[in-house]
């Protein structure tokens, strides 16, 4: 069941009182979630009828209590438990929710998010075993996503735009789908949506150059260096990546200023290094920025960076965000 049936399910009326959200489109744990508050929530027992946690801050014992507690007039308790990944029930309390999940309280829909799971960890492996467990991840076709999101918005979106769309910003459906509702408010009540609308409101590119994060770092502002990270992170860039452009772009520079330094004129160091002139060009303009001592450490974080990125659980956003502030150090 993908997130899309869920949601269909929930608007239905068919609804299940545990579900269990993985994997990495968060945006889908909050459409879902956004769902089931539209159904089971009002203002007057919101107070009484939601409650949300947070895994790293909570218990599995104050998640399943607050689910027992009565509901207010009769209503369902909905129950929100984020960033499960981060704060995985161990020993007692792991088995207590999984016991849960096998008898849950038909008063109460207890709804539990992990952006990640360890299939390693028995607790995962029977959660994610679940009839109600959904994984979160990108529709592996985008532009019949689109056209099916518009069309559930009464818009007929042509093939050319959802194509031209997801080309300008990338696969991540959060991404994808705000910039669909901008065209769609755009395009009014002009109900058949063109390539031409999709130019008019979305940007011109698909994201900021990767190149643009290498610049960052090589004039050191971390601010910008993140920001751009994040932006090409959130529009689908694999993490690995990014690592290898910018281990690219130091050699680059590490090798432009050995030659530098030996007092060749560009033209002679791109014939030397098989390079293109432009990129020698590019790189002479950083070479003082980084001493020798500096590339070779920028290496070495690079090298940690793979190893993280490869052989751990560590988070990989968080991996590129401290390599990023260690080279621009």
């Amino acid at each position: 069941m993908t997130p899309d049936d869920l949601i269909l399910k929930i608007l239905q009326g068919k609804t299940e009182p545990f579900y269990f959200l993985y994997g990495p489109e968060t945006f889908y744990q909050t459409e879902v979630i956004r769902t089931l508050i539209q159904k089971y929530i009002t203002e007057d027992n919101r107070d009484f009828n939601l409650e949300t946690f947070d895994a790293r801050e909570s218990t599995v014992s104050q998640w399943l209590g607050s689910a027992r507690t009565l509901s207010f007039l009769g209503g369902t308790k909905l129950v929100v438990v984020r960033n499960l990944h981060e704060a995985v029930p161990q020993d007692q309390d792991a088995q207590t929710l999984t016991d849960y999940t096998q008898s849950p309280i038909s008063e109460a829909c207890v709804i539990i998010t992990a952006d990640k799971v360890d299939r390693k960890r028995k607790l995962f492996k029977t959660l994610t075993k679940l009839k109600t467990a959904v994984a979160c991840e990108a529709p592996k076709e985008n532009e019949g996503w689109l056209r099916k999101r518009a069309e559930e918005a009464g818009y007929s979106l042509s093939s050319d735009a959802a194509r031209f769309l997801v080309n300008r910003v990338g696969p991540r459906p959060g991404v994808l789908a705000k910039e669909l509702e901008k065209t769609l408010l755009y395009a009014g009540k002009n109900k058949s949506v063109s390539e031409r609308d999709v130019a008019e409101v979305v940007g011109e590119s698909k994201l900021e150059n990767v190149f643009a994060l290498t610049d960052a770092l090589k004039t050191k502002n971390p601010e910008k260096a993140l920001r751009l990270l994040n932006n090409q992170i959130d529009h689908g860039e694999e993490p690995i990546k990014i690592l290898g452009t910018i281990a690219w772009q130091l050699r680059m520079i590490w090798e432009v200023k050995h030659y530098q330094q030996k007092n060749l004129p560009a033209g002679q160091i791109a014939k030397t290094m098989g390079a293109h002139p432009f990129m020698v060009e590019k790189a002479l303009q950083h070479t003082r920025r980084f001493s020798t001592q500096q590339l070779r450490n920028g290496y070495l974080e690079l090298a940690n960076a793979d190893r993280s990125l490869k052989s751990t659980s560590k988070d990989p956003t968080a991996v590129m965000q401290t390599l990023i502030l260690n080279l621009c150090h």
